[in-house]
């Protein structure tokens, strides 16, 4: 009886939702980037708007916690006028 080594199926990379967009939208770039492998010559650029994105979303985060303080604080006066009004 002869015995069959069988291989583990390899998983396929994950396809990331960058790669998706850059296909949808700039198929050659994508064809550049992802087929041939080549890196973009505009690295910088790229870091840079990496880094712009960064701060946008800090600033996002800041202005949410913002809101949420003012409601709270609309809430709790709110509730200190209905405290004074009924327990004068």
């Amino acid at each position: 009886m002869v015995k069959v080594r069988r291989r583990p199926i390899q998983q396929p990379d994950p396809i990331s939702a960058a790669e998706i967009a850059c296909f949808v939208y700039y198929l050659e770039q994508w064809r550049l980037e992802y087929g041939l492998g080549l890196e973009p010559e505009n690295r910088a650029a790229l870091d840079a708007g990496g880094r712009h994105h960064a701060r946008k979303a800090v600033a996002e985060w800041v202005a949410g916690g913002s809101i949420a303080i003012g409601r709270l604080l609309a809430v709790l006066s709110i509730l200190g006028l209905l405290l004074l009004v009924f327990y004068r």
